[in-house]
């Protein structure tokens, strides 16, 4: 039978203290502790039951922040997030209760392969893949990159992102994300030979021509490479291109260290396995027995004023076409197009 004084008891404690507590003092259970506030009328201070409900808040983020895993990428394992934040990677906030941001990526099927090769790098880092994304869990890491790599909501870059970008690796993933190896082709009849001519393309077109610009002078400045930016009708109709072989080759030199992991992207990092997969559609057009060659720097190399004099004095000498392009280490079809050049400009 509940006494007056067990009663005024609980009127007195039960609004603002633990109902355990109250229990315990009293030597009851807490459900004959409710049933006697029930009984009477008794309820919990709207003021105690806020402050309950704002030390579960802090209570929730001290074990959140407890339980996130430790981000300490490695140098090597840093390029590759830089690189694809720069190609197809993005950083989420995630939901809208969400303290920290993650890494996210969607890819098709035909990427599958490369994206295995990104986890083998990223997984100890807590990065996994579902479906058709590779993501990272929930990171303080991330919330701090987004706020110097989306200022204002959108992926920007400047000078100080780029200047942590120096490995190699990053320019390998950056080309493997958001790069093209493409072919164009010239057929000499005579020679019964196509010339390929190779160049890259990155397609920054999320950037504005100046952040291209930007990127341009780094990419040049740290790993040798001769970018420049040309115009594109979507996007921000700028990106970045490598117009050389000598400088297809170059940047493909760079990377080879690490696409060697990657046969799945061969077509991306070869020249000759990508002329390889449109050799049946050359001969198709051209016939069986077309010879198919890269285009040589020299081929396509300037002719020197010097150079000039001396075909024209050799001309002049009746000396070969064969001869002049000996001496001056041309093509003997150089030769034969130059001298023709010369003799139509009056030249000769």
């Amino acid at each position: 039978m509940e006494t007056e004084m067990l009663i005024d008891y609980v009127k007195k404690f039960f609004p603002v203290t633990p109902t355990k507590d109250v229990a315990k003092h009293l030597h009851l259970s807490i459900h004959q502790v409710r049933t006697i506030a029930r009984k009477n009328n008794i309820l919990k201070c709207p003021t105690y039951k806020q402050q309950l409900k704002d030390q579960l808040v802090v209570n929730r983020k001290k074990w959140h922040e407890n339980n996130i895993p430790d981000f300490n990428p490695s140098h090597f394992q840093e390029q590759i997030i830089f690189g694809s934040l720069l190609g197809d990677a993005y950083i989420s906030t995630g939901a809208q209760r969400s303290v920290n941001c993650y890494y996210q990526e969607h890819f098709g099927e035909s990427q599958r392969a490369y994206r295995k090769w990104k986890l083998a790098h990223l997984k100890d880092l807590s990065f996994s893949i579902n479906g058709n994304f590779l993501r990272s869990t929930s990171l303080p890491y991330f919330k701090e990159l987004r706020s110097s790599l989306y200022p204002n909501g959108i992926k920007t870059l400047d000078k100080e992102f780029l200047s942590k970008c120096t490995h190699p690796i990053f320019l390998t993933t950056l080309y493997l994300d958001d790069g093209s190896l493409t072919i164009s082709y010239k057929y000499n009849r005579k020679q019964n030979t196509i010339y390929c001519h190779p160049s890259i393309i990155l397609y920054t077109l999320n950037f504005t021509r100046s952040e291209n610009e930007l990127l341009a002078n780094h990419l040049n400045n740290v790993f040798g490479t001769n970018f420049v930016v040309s115009g594109h009708p979507d996007g921000h109709q700028a990106l970045l291109k490598l117009n050389k072989v000598e400088e297809v080759q170059h940047l493909l030199k760079v990377i080879s260290l690490y696409t060697e992991e990657i046969p799945s992207m061969k077509y991306k990092m070869s020249l000759e396995e990508n002329i390889k997969l449109k050799t049946e559609s050359i001969q198709h057009k051209y016939g069986h027995d077309v010879t198919i060659k890269i285009s040589s720097p020299i081929r396509n190399r300037r002719y020197s004023q010097e150079e000039i004099q001396f075909i024209i004095q050799a001309k002049n000498k009746q000396v070969s076409d064969q001869e002049i392009a000996d001496e001056l280490g041309r093509t003997y079809w150089s030769i034969v197009y130059k001298v023709r050049e010369l003799r139509s400009n009056h030249q000769l």
